[in-house]
């Protein structure tokens, strides 16, 4: 038998909506996640069913799945990338059937051609969406390309990538082999020595200008503001550029944060002119491979929300990188090259 609230009499029903009215007005990560992770929140309403933990709702035997907010939907609509599914939301007194967006993650499968030669890249975990800019992005960052005319053809079909690369290209396969599953939680996984990803080339990073710390913990705001996916599912990193007036310029997200990177770089490697942005503001923590990508592409400025860790201050020192971490109310840590930093 299902019971609703207007089926209960008196004083069972008042008790019911006591619960409801109890539950509703709750904000904890359970039910209400908006403030601890972004996600949006929640608007649960006296018409929704409620299941308490108390004897008389012992009765129900299916409950009505409840969208996390009113506003999903609608909002759900155009995303790629995103998923619902049904959870069971539980605090110590009351349990709800619900439906709830997740993060995609998929597997990519990368093959290069080069002088008639087939070479895979492995797999590579993503968030499905600008899977075109993940592949440059990556192909740069990983030193096979060095422009997109080093690209011949690049097709995508059903998660499976096959990339020909122009025979004047200097493709080294060895150096790039892999010998596992590349992860999304982690951009260098796999490789068969960890000394080729310390030998980082890139321009000269510029050294001209500098960013008012105001600006920069704008920027930082600006960043979270901007993350749509990770609004709905509170389950991607970011990465974005920014320009010398701290405004926000691009913006990538993906469950993996070098995906990320690799897909804010790739849109502008794909584009036959363009100019490096001085600013790249990643969601999460400072990594090496993360400083390793903005050196490579040029980027004299890097700011993260979260920790950098001792290789990556130790290569932002090395190549005269601006690092900059825990960006946030007002705040920062400069790592290194801090008068790229004005008006503190």
């Amino acid at each position: 038998m299902i019971m609703t609230l207007e089926s209960c009499s008196f004083p069972i029903a008042d008790t019911i909506a006591l619960r409801a009215e109890s539950v509703a007005s709750i904000d904890t990560s359970i039910i209400s996640v908006g403030a601890i992770i972004g996600r949006a929140t929640p608007l649960l309403s006296h018409s929704l069913m409620i299941v308490p933990f108390v004897g008389v709702i012992s009765t129900f035997q299916s409950d009505p799945l409840i969208r996390q907010s009113n506003t999903l939907e609608r909002c759900l609509k155009g995303v790629e990338g995103v998923r619902e599914g049904s959870v069971l939301r539980i605090d110590l007194q009351n349990r709800i059937h619900a439906l709830d967006t997740l993060a995609v993650e998929n597997a990519l499968s990368i093959k290069l051609v080069h002088c008639g030669e087939n070479h895979s890249l492995g797999l590579t975990m993503r968030t499905p969406g600008d899977d075109i800019d993940l592949i440059f992005g990556m192909l740069y960052s990983e030193g096979i390309i060095e422009s997109n005319l080093d690209v011949h053809s690049l097709s995508i079909d059903s998660d499976e990538a096959k990339v020909i690369l122009e025979d004047s290209c200097k493709f080294d396969a060895p150096e790039h082999r892999r010998r596992t599953t590349k992860s999304s939680a982690c951009g260098v996984c796999g490789k068969e020595s960890i000394s080729n990803l310390l030998h980082t080339h890139g321009p000269k990073l510029r050294d001209n200008f500098s960013l008012d710390i105001t600006s920069i913990s704008q920027a930082a705001e600006s960043l979270i503001s901007s993350q749509r996916i990770f609004e709905l599912t509170g389950g991607t990193h970011a990465a974005a550029f920014f320009s010398e007036d701290c405004e926000l310029i691009s913006l990538r997200e993906d469950i993996g944060r070098h995906n990320a990177l690799d897909k804010l770089i790739g849109s502008y490697i794909r584009q036959p002119i363009y100019s490096t942005p001085p600013l790249l503001f990643v969601s999460g923590r400072a990594s090496f491979e993360l400083v390793q990508k903005c050196i490579r592409f040029g980027i004299p400025i890097m700011a993260s929300v979260g920790a950098a860790s001792t290789l990556a201050v130790d290569m932002a020192i090395e190549h005269n990188l601006t690092l900059l971490s825990f960006v946030r109310d007002g705040r920062m840590v400069v790592h290194s090259t801090p008068h790229r930093i004005s008006n503190y």
